[in-house]
This record gives C-alpha cells, sequence and structure tokens, in this order.
C-alpha cells in the first residue's frame, strides 16, 4: 500500500548498518518507491560490514564527518515524511529531532532495549515527559521486554509499534523446509555461533563448554564460529572452526549448514542471528538473556534455553542437542521455520506505513 500519493521520503538517523536493517529499508523502497537520506556511524572493527553493498539506497553518510547543524540543514532541505532514527543514544540526532518535530515531521525511534528494571531505565522513566517524549513520536521495539519498557516510558496505542528488526527472511529461509529437513538427515552435523568474538556475548562460557562437550562424547560435532573479536584465540584453544567475519551475503549458506546456533550471550537485547538461524530451520540453543528467544524459542519445540553464564547448563543443552534423533530433530526444524515467520521486511514495511498513517491522523 502506498502511505500517500508523492514520494515518500525519510530520513534516517542511524548508529552502526547492518545487512538486516537495509533489507528492511529496501522492502519500504519496493512498496512506496521511498527516497532516504541517511546518516550512519561507521562500523566496529569486530563487525566489518561492507557498507559498498547498501548503494542501491543512495549515499551513506558518515555521521563522524558532519556536525549536528550540518545534519540539521541537510535534513531540512529534504524535507522528509518521517525521521527515523535508531533509539537516542546520539544526543545530536536528538537535537535534530526535536527542532523537526517542531515543524511538524513526525519521529520514529527504534529500541531494543529490555525493561531490567536498571537505575537508568528508572531514570529515564521519571523523566521521559521532559526528554524522550519531548523528541520521539513513536518508539519501534523488537518485542515484548521491550514493549514493557516503553509502556513505562509512556508510549501506547498508536505510539508503540512492534517488530523493529526483522532478518531477510527470504534470503535465509529455506524454499522448501522439507526438503531441508531430508538434506539434514544425510549431513555431518555442526553447532554454530556467529556474532561478536567479546565477552558480553558469553565466548568464555561457549569455550568451555564446548571444551567439555568434546571430552564428553566419542564423536562431537564440530563448534563453527563466524566473527571477530578480541577473544578468537579463546575459542580456537576449545577446538572451534573459526571463520572469521563473514559478510551478511555469505551467511544463509552457513546458517543452512547447521544442525544448532549456539547464542550464549549474557546480554542481548534481541539478536537477529535468532531469526536467521530460524528461518533456515536451525535449532536453537540460547541464554536466557537473549531477548529475541521470548518469541523465537519455545524449549522443547524447537530448542533449548539455559542461564547466562552457566557451562554446566551449556554443556547439558549441547548434548542434549547432540542425542536428538533424526526425527526429533527434524521437527524443531519445522518449528524454527515455523516461529521465524513472524517477522519479515515486508511486515517491517507494512508496520511503517500503517504506523505513519495512524501517527498523522492523531496529529490531525
Amino acid at each position: 500500500m502506498t502511505l500517500v500519493k508523492q514520494t515518500l521520503k525519510i530520513a534516517i538517523l542511524h548508529t552502526r548498518l547492518s545487512g538486516y536493517m537495509v533489507a528492511s529499508w529496501r522492502a519500504l523502497k519496493r512498496r512506496t518507491g521511498a527516497e532516504f537520506l541517511i546518516y550512519a556511524w561507521p562500523n566496529q572493527p569486530d563487525a566489518p560490514f561492507d557498507v559498498s553493498q547498501f548503494s542501491d539506497l543512495g549515499t551513506i553518510h558518515n555521521r563522524n564527518d558532519f556536525s549536528t547543524s550540518e545534519i540539521e540543514v541537510s535534513v531540512r532541505d529534504f524535507r522528509p515524511n518521517a525521521i527515523l532514527t535508531s533509539g537516542w543514544a546520539d544526543r545530536g540526532y536528538m537535537k535534530v529531532c526535536r527542532k523537526m518535530r517542531k515543524t511538524g515531521v513526525p519521529v520514529i525511534a527504534g529500541s531494543d532495549n529490555q525493561w531490567i528494571a536498571s537505575p537508568r531505565q528508572i531514570a529515564a522513566i521519571l523523566t521521559s515527559r521532559f526528554h524522550i517524549r519531548r523528541w520521539i513520536d513513536a518508539l519501534w521495539v523488537a518485542g515484548e521486554r521491550q514493549a514493557t519498557f516503553a509502556r513505562a516510558l509512556g508510549y501506547s496505542g498508536v505510539r508503540l509499534w512492534d517488530g523493529v528488526y526483522a532478518c531477510d527472511w527470504a534470503s535465509f529461509a529455506s524454499a522448501d523446509i522439507e526438503q531441508a529437513v531430508a538434506a539434514a538427515r544425510g549431513s555431518a552435523h555442526s553447532f554454530l555461533f556467529v556474532g561478536r568474538y567479546v565477552d558480553v556475548k558469553g565466548i568464555d562460557t561457549l569455550a568451555e563448554a564446548y571444551r567439555r562437550y568434546r571430552a564428553t562424547v566419542p564423536d562431537p560435532w564440530p563448534l563453527v564460529c563466524a566473527g571477530a573479536g578480541p577473544l578468537g584465540q579463546v575459542l580456537r584453544d576449545a577446538g572451534a572452526d573459526d571463520r572469521g567475519f563473514v559478510q551478511p551475503q555469505g551467511l544463509p549458506a552457513l546458517m543452512q549448514g547447521a544442525s544448532a546456533l549456539v547464542l550464549p550471550s549474557r546480554f542481548e537485547p534481541w539478536g537477529v542471528v535468532v531469526q536467521e538461524a530460524a528461518a533456515g530451520g536451525v535449532p536453537l540453543i540460547l541464554s536466557e538473556r537473549v531477548g529475541a528467544g521470548v518469541h523465537l524459542l519455545r524449549p522443547g519445540f524447537n530448542g533449548y534455553t539455559f542461564p547466562a553464564g552457566s557451562v554446566e547448563h551449556l554443556l547439558q543443552r549441547l548434548l542434549d542437542m547432540h542425542a536428538l534423533s533424526d526425527e526429533a530433530r527434524a521437527e524443531m526444524m519445522r518449528n524454527s521455520y515455523m516461529l521465524s515467520r513472524q517477522y519479515s521486511p515486508e511486515r517491517w514495511a507494512d508496520v511503517f506505513c500503517s504506523g505513519l498513517r495512524a501517527l498523522e491522523t492523531t496529529r490531525n
């Protein structure tokens, strides 16, 4: 559906780019013919995405090359129908949003902040009417844990949107899940980790659990790791097969060759990699701190969960997955695939269009 008759123009003030977020912007462009003005932070060394692959959306402006006043002028001259920003961490972005909102341009901010009742969150709730709600018309949250926080900040109804993250579902999903199940029966098994090699991802927990797993079973599955960061050697010392950082276009094949995704994060606001794996029919082993697990993992249905930081519990989950029969593993594959269908770039575009129309109606 087309939101407005003239070309839809969206100013995007983003932190760091990712393949999944760009897939959703492309879906909106296909749906509406939208034009984008994009500013983004430079990518981290342990997540070196190739931004040249996003050139079809227009020029990606390095946020660090521009002052806040320069961005404000650029956005104002662009005359956007809306501003889409990734949260409120960038004070310069928020200054631009506040000024543009005063001119009648609606501001939508993504949020993957899980409600954990931290002092910082409580302070944000107490002051939100003086700060966040002055800058942002609608919060677009990742899932229910994030919606709990958003409601506490004062967002509800047309000002609270769901499903801000969606993987490039068509690229990761099996064309025929039964074909994927049949192929998996005759293939070698392996565990897969995809993410940054940093402490918050639970790398030490994964390495030690995998080391013990290898010493426990006579025919251990390989642990394939795709990522970059300072703790890579910890994984390699435990016997992992380190593939290094894999660009988004290389991930679908990696996912579809795995028997289970393991994400042992100490804290993971969401984790789009969970949906990417599930779309390929991959069972899941997730720590309880992975936000996406609330929506994409049902213990015993398409995988297992365990307390973050617990080597003993993760070891048991690796052994549980290893011990599954072909029939049980096939059923988990089907169930992961089914749950992954909750989110897609096309649904993201639908939510954006309907949500923006509802905001405009409310404003009028």
